[in-house]
């Protein structure tokens, strides 16, 4: 990781000091590693000082700070507590594709009985797919690539309710 904690914590502590505005004074809480950069907790100076529910702000998520370029994103609070952020983070701001359970499943189908269960595995778990689609996403698991992303959609169920997105506020800072 190319950036220190401390550099973090004095990142979020300036973007702090320029977001306070006419408002109570904010401070940073804590910093925490992670494998993507530093998770930097926040809220009131007097919170900080006094930790009680009267002094808190509510609704504000944590930042991350990119442990690669310093970038600063925001979390919405409801994203970070329920959801797999750093999958998201990953997926949105990296190129790194969001976990698949069923191409992981239908993967362990083929390999354990060949084309046909896999298919019904796939067809059982994602209706939404013809045969001649489904047929299309075993033979890419066969060919060892990854499904056309168009199947993988297919794929998929809509959320009800999706997570806020992960929003990029400043950087990169290197």
């Amino acid at each position: 990781m190319k950036i220190s904690k401390a550099r973090a914590s004095d990142l979020i502590a300036r973007l702090l000091a320029e977001r306070q505005g006419g408002g109570p004074e904010l401070a940073v809480l804590g910093v925490t590693r992670t494998p993507v950069g530093w998770v930097v907790g926040w809220n009131s100076a007097r919170f900080k000082r006094n930790p009680l529910v009267e002094s808190s702000l509510v609704g504000g998520g944590p930042y991350l700070v990119d442990g690669d370029d310093g970038s600063i994103y925001l979390i919405p609070g409801e994203t970070f507590r329920i959801n797999d952020w750093q999958a998201m983070f990953l997926a949105q701001y990296k190129g790194v594709p969001l976990p698949d359970v069923l191409l992981e499943t239908t993967s362990l189908q083929f390999q354990k009985g060949g084309r046909i269960p896999a298919m019904r595995h796939l067809r059982r778990n994602a209706p939404m797919l013809g045969l001649s689609q489904a047929d299309q996403y075993v033979q890419a698991i066969q060919r060892g690539v990854r499904p056309p992303e168009e199947l993988i959609r297919l794929t998929r169920v809509p959320e009800k309710c999706p997570p806020l997105p992960i929003r990029r506020i400043a950087g990169p800072a290197v």
